[in-house]
């Protein structure tokens, strides 16, 4: 509206009203209020331009044109305004994989789409809410939308609409707007359920009969206000039962579809009043998914006697199948739903409260016929109060060891993934017909769930920082709850799930074993224990001294002196946990160069090792480790005043074993006392990113053959030293002090590496290597010693999905 521009008419009188209520000149307006207009007045301005002004459409549009984002692009429109701060997105944590993708494809960037925590049901908190919204008002920084998301793919959850239109009034008041969308793509067609109330009627037998649950009065009150959001998203491919791929975006005011609108001169002809080719991102547009949302629309109805009894049936279905989760914990297997029982929302849950009604729903709603089910009012009144908002069951299990509840996380998440790999189809190979029912999965995550999977994480028993493994149960189906087919189903998931238990048992039952120790040194020997994450018998970072016999001494002390590369390794001869050892300092022990053979005997045997000391004895639990690894690469250095070794120090899984026998320590700046090395310091290699380069390669031999690969013989190596400030707790590196020496390492030529065993799941271990292995047992200081096989499918699947959970929440 400057002089001379296509505007400057308008400056001296055109007046719009701001969201705070008052109205100004336009020309008048500060950027801030610009950005703050509310989407009606935006709007309303081509209309008003015209009707009060007589503006033609085509001055309107060419005007415009320099100053469309759809012409010069957004970098260049936020530049020409002054616009330093981003606008952004604010999203449940429960969002779609579409939001960030949808903000990276547009230019946006996933990083504005800032996420806001949510509550022990998975639905948006409104609080926190406001406090991010109370934040970007402080600084001027403008929002976009703010997206209620009506129904999570992953829990069934129904965001608070109502509550999140409130907060937007109060916030236009004091001079901050925004879009409200409604993410209804699941739960839209849930809306059906409100229209037009029946009764409802059953076969005089009961036969055939599938009640319908009503929707939860609060899942109710926020369908009720989709009305009232600026647009909405909903899919006819998910609860609409209608074949992929049909989706609609729906707006309160339709002008709004004009901001993506791109017209084709091929396609496109004034005299058509209404063409679909121009809106959107697409122009050509299938027609088979709306013709097909159509016509369902037609024969079913949009109402509560058509869509609206389907779903409510299907509701129905899937609080009957919650039950079944709810109630299916035995003495080894512990199932939670996500969702909570009445009994567990009370202030202070009271575990008799919580297993009483536990058995009401085992007597009085699990296996009874829907007819006498809806017949008894105790039941079909707590019936109502059960399951998620929608008609998604989410779901996890854990175990029991001799009556002890696990706590290890990635255990727990072990046992899920099995449970997942058992009742999926992922691959083209996987035999439907083995599957009596199928669960999907996701992966909760700290950083996102925060408070809500803490809790979640509790009733599970487990402890810890690490991310949830979870399962998916979702029921589309009116039909499993006649003749009582969602109890067999029930049962086929217990009959598995005691199966992949035994599994668990393997990995975390602590039993006597044989244990495997890296040789170092030539004066003062030291041990290093190879470590196992996924075993429990080897679930340890240790590090010992301890004296030979004198011959044993001698004769290895000669083939070192023959062979400087020639690793050996210790093991105790008769099978015991390493508390027994250690609590021993004494056991009877063999000693092999290198790996034991399955078919040799042991190089040197009958002899004890004693006046066992311990430098290091950490626990590898996962709760035990840290999140993420460091930025430079952590050893353990100890050793005597002439012989020095190292050890990686192990903080994160899965990781890698690298040991060095007799470094070569250059201090270039400050003091190194030999009782500190004694007890062991702690280095960091400032040039070994350790961060960037995990997860090391599983197969060892490839790996040390990389050039790239640092850990070689030689190789001199900057590094820093430290005090350990906590030596019986797995080093943090973050606080560490400063280092008061400086310095550099050179590797020797006896070095031990290992990047399979210490991942390697026990459980992947073939039947024939099995076999074999029983067979040499006698002659093996380890089970499994000798895994070839990659590491488990746990950490693969695992892996991927931290990669999803990096798309879909990068901040």
């Amino acid at each position: 509206m400057k002089s001379g521009e296509a505007f400057d008419f308008l400056a001296p009188t055109l007046e719009v009203p701001m969201c705070t209520g008052e109205k100004k000149l336009f020309n008048d307006l500060e950027l801030w209020e610009l950005l703050n207009l509310q989407p009606s007045t935006v709007l309303d301005l081509p209309t008003r331009l015209t009707n009060e002004y007589g503006i033609t459409a085509d001055y309107i549009a060419n005007a415009l044109t320099p100053f469309l984002i759809q012409s010069i692009g957004k970098d260049a429109l936020e530049k020409r305004f002054g616009i330093d701060k981003p606008s952004q997105y604010f999203v449940g944590t429960t969002k779609h994989y579409s939001w960030p993708k949808a903000a990276a494809v547009t230019g946006i960037g996933s990083l504005n789409i800032i996420n806001v925590p949510v509550d022990n049901a998975a639905r948006m908190d409104t609080k926190a809410l406001e406090e991010r919204l109370e934040q970007r008002l402080n600084d001027k920084q403008a929002v976009y939308a703010v997206v209620a998301i009506m129904g999570s793919t992953e829990q069934g959850a129904i965001d608070p609409l109502s509550e999140v239109l409130e907060i937007r009034k109060k916030f236009e008041a004091r001079g901050l707007s925004f879009v409200v969308h409604a993410d209804a793509a699941w739960g839209g067609y849930f809306a059906s359920m409100l229209r037009e109330r029946r009764r409802l009627r059953a076969p005089r037998d009961g036969r055939g009969f599938v009640p319908q649950l009503p929707l939860p009065r609060y899942t109710e009150k926020e369908l009720l206000s989709l009305k009232d959001a600026d647009s909405v998203t909903i899919d006819p491919h998910k609860s609409g039962y209608i074949p992929y791929p049909a989706g609609g975006l729906c707006y309160k005011d339709e002008r709004m579809k004009y901001l993506v609108t791109w017209k084709s001169p091929i396609v496109y002809r004034d005299d058509q009043p209404f063409s679909m080719g121009v809106y959107g991102i697409e122009g050509s547009k299938p027609g088979a998914a709306p013709v097909a949302a159509y016509l369902s629309h037609e024969v079913l109805g949009l109402h509560r006697e058509g869509y609206g009894a389907l779903l409510g049936e299907a509701i129905f279905s899937c609080t009957k199948m919650y039950c079944h989760w709810a109630t299916m914990s035995t003495l080894d297997i512990i199932v939670t739903p996500f969702n909570l029982l009445p009994a567990e929302k009370e202030g202070c849950p009271d575990p008799k409260k919580i297993e009483k009604q536990k058995q009401f729903i085992r007597e009085r709603i699990l296996n009874r016929p829907n007819i006498e089910l809806v017949g008894d009012e105790d039941a079909w009144k707590l019936v109502k109060e059960l399951g998620s908002d929608l008609c998604i069951n989410a779901f996890a299990c854990n175990f029991r060891i001799k009556d002890q509840v696990n706590e290890d996380i990635v255990e727990a998440n072990y046992f899920n993934t099995r449970l997942f790999e058992r009742l999926s189809i992922t691959q083209i190979k996987d035999d439907m017909q083995s599957r009596p029912l199928i669960l999907t999965s996701s992966v909760f995550t700290q950083d996102d769930y925060q408070g809500c999977l803490t809790h979640f994480k509790n009733r599970l028993g487990l402890v810890g920082q690490q991310d949830l493994y979870a399962l998916v149960n979702v029921i589309m189906s009116p039909f499993p709850t006649e003749g009582n087919f969602s109890g067999q189903l029930a049962e086929e998931f217990r009959k598995i799930a005691e199966e992949e238990v035994k599994a668990c048992y393997k990995r975390n039952e602590k039993t006597a074993d044989l244990h495997g120790f890296v040789v170092q040194g030539m004066d003062k020997l030291h041990f290093v224990h190879l470590p196992m994450f996924d075993m429990e018998n080897h679930r340890r970072q240790l590090i010992l001294t301890g004296d030979l016999p004198t011959d044993i001494m001698s004769k290895y002390i000669e083939a070192r002196k023959a062979d400087p590369s020639q690793i050996f390794l210790l093991g105790n001869a008769e099978k015991a946990t390493l508390d027994q050892l250690l609590g021993d300092r004494r056991f009877k022990a063999v000693l092999d160069k290198g790996m034991p053979s399955k078919n040799q005997p042991h190089w040197l045997d009958n002899f004890e090792i004693t006046n066992i000391r311990v430098i290091r004895n950490l626990p590898l639990n996962s709760r035990y480790l840290m999140p993420k690894y460091p930025a430079q690469m952590p050893f353990y250095l100890y050793g005597s005043a002439a012989q020095l070794h190292i050890d990686h120090a192990l903080v994160a899984s899965p990781s890698i074993q690298l040991c060095a026998d007799q470094v070569q320590l250059e201090v270039t700046s400050g003091n190194v006392d030999i009782g500190i090395l004694e007890r062991g310091a702690i280095i960091l290699c400032q040039t070994v990113p350790e961060r960037a380069l995990q997860p090391f390669d599983t197969d060892t031999e490839k790996l040390v053959s990389e050039t790239s690969f640092f850990f070689k013989a030689g190789q001199k190596l900057p590094i820093t030293i430290h005090s350990d400030p906590n030596p019986d707790s797995v080093l943090n590196v973050s606080t560490l002090g400063e280092p008061f020496a400086r310095g550099t390492i050179m590797l020797g030529e006896n070095l031990w590496v290992d990047s399979k065993m210490i991942n390697a799941d026990p459980n992947d271990v073939h039947d024939e290597d099995k076999k074999e292995q029983d067979a040499h047992s006698h002659s093996r200081f380890m089970v499994p010693s000798d895994v070839t096989k990659p590491v488990g499918q746990y950490y693969k699947r695992i892996a991927v999905q931290k990669e999803w959970q990096q798309v879909l929440h990068p901040n």
